[in-house]
């Protein structure tokens, strides 16, 4: 059997049984396989005869004068050739095509392959084109190769091209030939017009641009150093600093390093937490005509000192930008400027004492003197609980945050009031903020407390009603808990994680990401370590009735019986094979051993 017909089995099994057999196994490489279980994972459409439209394209105009000329010239000599070349931009849309032979025209016109379509894994699977982007090196797919069936009859070169000063992905260019023309020899030749693209790239970089990069060539020839060039709108860093800058908003960056150059006063607040990871230890500026067009920075990659250690940081924050998020944040910060007394509610685990924390350290109170009384703790009675705040309150703190009031007894809400508005007129009364979960309609008690601390009232909406929010926390979050590991979200695992629903809030996305970093083994979190659950959010469409509940149904059996698959489908009545099927259907990977 050839080796094309053992990978078109493999591809055939992988589609209707959900799992290659172990005597195909090896005949699919590596890359491949893992792209089709990306593809399959993320949801493409693979029953789509053609490419999706996108809309306009997003290539930058650079790239398009850069690749112009090479590619028409590449294009002229493939005449003859069957064969086309495509640009696409840095999301796998397609830009501009070059088809000197027009016997392949209407195989390219039948996928739709033309500017503006999109030629992404999660959008038509395994391809030479979003392939790429998604491995970040050249790759060639060639007939069974690709998942979907409309470009099977395609072999595909693809080579990413990356700005040559700043290193960021421009675009990826693509030769298509029928699936019988495939050839080793066209990876390097596709890698050397990537390389010739990348050249006219620099050489219509912007004279700062080519300054900077001069300035870091030196830099890093002449210092046993960690060294980045850092200007408006470039970072030239090896792999190293790059690890170390990761997370840091380039924005930020820029004006921070731009201070430090200039002799101004900085703190490095602004970048935290990625500053506890590298400290910038010297700032050299390049000028050009007189004006700073850029820096060669070098960092420290130590700790930092004991005297600029960064305070501790909450549990949970709320990293985020959606309206909803902002709009409660901006609301909350603005009543606690006029010393208003907040209330903030919510569900549990949205957030609600990292919101207490945010606007008190907005206006500017210190965390030594906030007293944070927890209602929920178990109090024995009400004595119990108010002579505690009343205890606190003799240390003249700057601010009481009481947690969880819906916790209270009727009586001791009651005699909490009382002592609140016995203080609340002093001069040097606290501000107070009390967070509430709420459940139902509160008593008399709990009525008067709500009404004496609830002058200004605050929602911190679900999490589930912010998605915008969920992918900043989780990564975050995996910021906060990886300690030492260079641990990074694949996109695919990423794309689960804001699609879940989180009843938990951001209580439940912590501790899910607390045991994603405990377990671990390689760089990378991809989905096959999410949670089962989570794995299910990969799927694009919404499930009817009936299909929750069968998929809620193979996912009890399975964990019933510790992720035994022949077991688990006994259990429910179905076959393996079947069973197999409705995982992928799912977009669940059918090889997950689930517990």
């Amino acid at each position: 059997m050839t080796g094309q017909r053992r990978v078109d089995q493999a591809r055939e099994h992988l589609l209707s049984d959900g799992v290659i057999p172990e005597h195909l196994a090896g005949s699919v490489r590596p890359q491949v396989l893992q792209s089709w279980k990306r593809s399959l994972l993320s949801g493409a459409q693979l029953a789509n005869p053609a490419l999706v439209f996108k809309g306009e394209h997003h290539a930058r105009a650079a790239l398009r004068v850069a690749a112009d000329p090479v590619l028409t010239r590449l294009a002229d000599q493939l005449a003859g050739l069957d064969a086309g070349v495509l640009l696409a931009d840095h999301e796998a849309t397609l830009v501009q095509r070059w088809v000197p032979d027009h016997s392949i025209t209407p195989m390219l016109d039948r996928i739709n392959a033309h500017s503006g379509f999109c030629n992404s894994e999660e959008s038509i699977g395994t391809n030479g084109t979003g392939s790429v982007i998604e491995l970040g090196s050249a790759i060639q797919i060639s007939g069974p190769e690709h998942l979907a069936e409309a470009l099977r009859p395609f072999t595909c070169v693809g080579v990413p091209v990356h700005h040559p000063v700043t290193r960021r992905l421009e675009g990826v260019i693509t030769m298509t030939c029928r699936a019988t023309s495939g050839n080793p020899l066209l990876t390097p030749l596709m890698t050397s017009t990537a390389q010739e693209v990348e050249g006219r790239l620099l050489a219509q970089a912007t004279t700062s641009e080519r300054q900077l990069l001069d300035a870091y060539l030196v830099a890093i020839g002449s210092r046993r150093a960690l060294i980045a060039a850092v200007g408006q709108d470039i970072l030239i860093a090896g792999p190293k600093v790059t690890d170390l800058l990761e997370g840091v908003d380039r924005a930020l960056l820029w004006e921070h390093v731009r201070a430090i150059a200039m002799g101004g006063r900085v703190d490095g607040d602004e970048l935290q937490p990625a500053t506890q990871r590298f400290r910038i230890v010297r700032c050299t500026p390049v000028r050009r005509d007189g004006a700073m067009v850029g820096a060669i920075v070098e960092i420290d990659a130590g700790r930092l000192p004991d005297h600029r250690e960064a305070p501790p940081r909450p549990a949970v924050s709320l990293p985020g930008q959606s309206p909803a998020l902002v709009q409660a944040i901006s609301h909350a910060t603005r009543l606690a400027t006029k010393g208003v007394p907040l209330l903030v509610e919510g569900e549990s685990g949205v957030g609600k004492l990292a919101l207490a924390r945010a606007v008190l350290e907005a206006v500017q109170v210190p965390a030594e003197r906030i007293s944070i009384i927890d209602a929920s703790s178990g109090w024995a009675d009400t004595s119990s609980f108010v002579t505690l705040l009343a205890h606190e309150l003799e240390l003249e703190p700057a601010a009481v945050v009481l947690r969880h009031v819906e916790a209270l007894t009727p009586d001791a809400a009651n005699a909490t009031a009382a002592l609140l508005e016995a203080v609340e007129d002093k001069p040097d009364a606290p501000r107070v903020i009390a967070t509430l979960t709420a459940a139902g309609t509160p008593g008399p008690g709990l009525r008067r407390l709500i009404d004496t601390i609830g002058v200004g009232r605050i929602t911190v909406p679900p999490l589930r009603d912010r998605h915008d929010d969920i992918g900043p926390a989780a990564v975050s979050l995996l910021e906060r808990h990886r300690g030492g590991k260079p641990l990074h979200f694949s996109s695919a695992a990423l794309r689960c994680l804001m699609r879940a629903p989180w009843p938990g809030n951001l209580r439940q996305l912590d501790a899910t990401i607390r045991g994603l970093v405990s377990t671990s083994t390689g760089g990378e979190i991809g989905v096959d370590a999410l949670p089962l659950e989570l794995q299910g959010s990969s799927r694009k469409r919404e499930l009817s009735a009936i299909e929750e509940l069968e998929l809620s149904a193979i996912l009890s059996a399975l964990q019933q019986h510790q992720g035994n698959k022949v077991a688990a489908a006994q259990s429910i009545g179905i076959s393996r094979s079947t069973l197999y099927r409705k995982l992928q259907a799912y977009r669940l990977d059918p090889d997950t051993q689930y517990h």
